[in-house]
């Protein structure tokens, strides 16, 4: 088993983190564990992409240690995001048939992927996971709105 493989979070902690981003507010510890169980831990090593601009989107991911930066198509530097940060969310909540951006890890990483039909069938089972998730992924887009537009117009 490698260092990377070696420094996977136990459930518990998983549980922990999840109750610490935006999207998944609200649950309660059930619901946390059904979440958990469509989630896959996905260990990566430096320079790894996650992900092109133009390619189908079906999946999300949860940063639990490392750092991945988002591109633009040209490769200028968006952002760069750590633990705790998600990337890729749009997937979850739009049929977009493309990416917008590139992403690539860039220091040794371990990842938390939950795939759009994963949680779609999640939330068809579950209708007040569905409402909390729904609702608080679109609080997030609407606050990154705001504060891109207010960036824009320089306030």
């Amino acid at each position: 088993m490698s260092q990377l493989e070696q420094r996977q979070p136990d459930p518990l902690t998983l549980i922990r983190i999840l109750k610490k981003i935006p999207f998944f507010a609200g649950l309660q510890d059930f619901e946390y564990k059904a979440l958990l169980n469509i989630c896959r831990i996905l260990p990566q090593v430096a320079g790894t992409p996650l992900f092109y601009a133009g390619e189908p989107g079906h999946q999300m991911f949860l940063i639990l240690s490392g750092k991945v930066e988002v591109r633009t198509p040209k490769g200028m530097i968006n952002f760069t995001l750590g633990p705790g940060e998600v990337l890729g969310e749009v997937a979850l909540v739009m049929s977009l048939p493309k990416r917008s951006a590139n992403a690539v890890v860039i220091e040794e990483s371990v990842l938390l992927a939950i795939s759009r039909e994963d949680l779609n069938n999640l939330l068809a089972r579950a209708p007040r996971v569905s409402y909390l998730i729904m609702r608080n992924i679109a609080e997030v887009l609407a606050e990154r709105m705001i504060a891109n537009n207010r960036r824009l117009d320089g306030y």
